[in-house]
């Protein structure tokens, strides 16, 4: 069954904005519908209305300039007055009211009607009969009474007996044409309310096309470019086109994007040989000549640093080329949580030759355990080095690290909290992008590459998990990874 509350309930409520395309052509035809109804129906009830009223003008015209003739004709058979008198009783019919008075303001003869309670009431007779004079044709009101009016001069076999006066009530008929006017006025309104949700609804499909596309090119990524592409065979001419230009760009952005990675694994590859090569050769140069001044010792140093730091540069860039070719491979076999955090955070302690505290500044908190996840040990293992590496350079060095392991819902959390300076939330969206970096002095001082934290993100959503961020200035970060169990 038909129900206007489970139509009006599906209708696109996104209507509300005023920017879209959707609402301003539903609104423009809505808005000309409208107008147009409105102006239909207030043009045939305008008509309405004078042809009744006009048909109350012409009878009462007739009538008041054939009065004299009827006069004129029954006075061959009887008296003036009795004449006068029979035209009125005659011509008096309904709701019409006839009298004649003489230009001395006497009154010659007048309708019985007039003497009766309708027309008694309010005293509606009495003011009748004060009328004065003058050839008019008027409505008169009195209260919710409306009653047409006629004077003419009366003139009889060329002598001027005076003025006739022909009332008609019009008040049943005007209430009838206000009922029949708010009748009409409501059915224009639902129908203006019919069109609307026609409207909206041809409007919604018309451009659901549109749509279609959007919520398509939301979801593309530099992976998904090759296989995304936008058929649309029912649409209309305009949206097919558009959606050709955009299958066009997307082709030329995907031809874009595997040139990019293909030079990104290319050149990493290529320079991760040589560079290898040399970093060995300042390795072997260190360890067996002894007679290198303290200069020459200072710069190999220098130099093997570089190389190295150059190295794992390339191999981050080519985890990232490989995720993003998609022929990363992760051997995913089910862990258990507590013993790989404590790993990580021995590895990182022992990666921190430099820092003979370090061992005191980490601490692990194992708030829930055992926890199983189905993850790849090394690849997990290294991102929570990183992100323990990162919480010890970027804070101060009397300060712990915490990392804590819980358990929330149906997912294994592991947090890394500093008591760093923090990191300003304009940031905190593209901290995990590669080399981005917050403060690019201050990582370079601390060896940072701005690719750590990018890494961890790519193998951590590898695994089906999520890496979150919060962080105050002043008062440290903390970084959130989450593992389904």
């Amino acid at each position: 069954m038909f129900s206007p509350q489970r139509l009006l309930s599906k209708l696109p409520w996104r209507l509300s904005d005023f920017r879209s395309i959707r609402f301003r052509l539903t609104a423009s035809v809505v808005l000309a519908s409208v107008l147009g109804i409105s102006g239909v129906s207030g043009w045939m009830i305008w008509r309405m209305q004078n042809m009744l009223m006009e048909g109350h003008r012409q009878t009462i015209w007739t009538l008041a300039d054939r009065f004299s003739q009827d006069v004129e004709l029954y006075e061959e058979v009887m008296s003036s007055d009795e004449a006068l008198q029979k035209v009125i009783d005659h011509r008096s019919l309904g709701d019409m009211a006839i009298w004649v008075r003489s230009p001395e303001g006497e009154t010659l003869g007048q309708s019985e009607i007039l003497t009766m309670g309708s027309w008694q009431a309010d005293g509606v007779s009495v003011e009748l009969q004060k009328l004065p004079p003058g050839k008019r044709l008027e409505i008169i009101t009195w209260g919710d009474r409306h009653i047409l009016v006629c004077v003419q001069p009366l003139e009889v076999n060329g002598t001027l007996i005076g003025d006739v006066f022909i009332a008609i009530d019009v008040t049943q008929d005007r209430q009838s044409f206000m009922v029949l006017t708010r009748d009409f006025a409501a059915g224009s309104a639902g129908v203006v309310v019919l069109v609307a949700i026609v409207l909206t609804l041809y409007v919604r499909r018309s451009l659901q096309p549109i749509q279609d596309i959007s919520q398509r090119l939301a979801t593309v990524s530099g992976e998904s470019l090759e296989e995304t592409r936008l058929q649309l065979d029912q649409a209309p001419t305009e949206v097919k086109e558009l959606a050709q230009t955009l299958d066009n760009t997307l082709v030329r952005l995907n031809g874009v994007w595997e040139q990019q990675r293909r030079l990104l694994t290319d050149v990493s590859h290529e320079l991760r040989t040589p560079l290898t090569l040399v970093q060995g050769y300042l390795q072997s140069t260190l360890r067996r000549c002894s007679t290198l001044t303290e200069i020459q010792r200072d710069g190999l140093e220098t130099a093997a640093s570089e190389a190295d730091r150059t190295i794992r540069i390339l191999q981050d860039l080519m985890v990232l080329a490989r995720a993003g070719n998609g022929h990363l491979h992760l051997n995913l076999e089910r862990i258990d949580l507590k013993g790989l955090v404590l790993e990580a955070v021995a590895m990182a302690d022992a990666a921190r030759d430099d820092d003979a505290a370090a061992g005191e500044r980490i601490e692990a908190q194992i708030e829930t355990a055992p926890l199983f996840v189905r993850a790849d040990a090394n690849a997990l293992r290294q991102s929570l080095v990183n992100l323990i590496d990162n919480a010890l350079n970027y804070s101060p060095s009397h300060e712990t690290v915490i990392v804590r392991l819980t358990q929330a819902g149906e997912s294994a959390v592991i947090e890394v909290q500093d008591q760093g300076r923090g990191i300003p939330l304009a940031d905190q969206v593209d901290i995990f992008q590669p080399f981005y970096r917050v403060d690019a002095d201050r990582s370079r001082a601390t060896g940072g590459t701005g690719l750590g934290l990018s890494i961890v993100k790519t193998l951590v959503e590898a695994m089906q998990g999520r890496i979150q961020v919060r962080s105050k200035l002043g008062q440290g970060s903390t970084f959130t990874v989450q593992l389904p169990l």
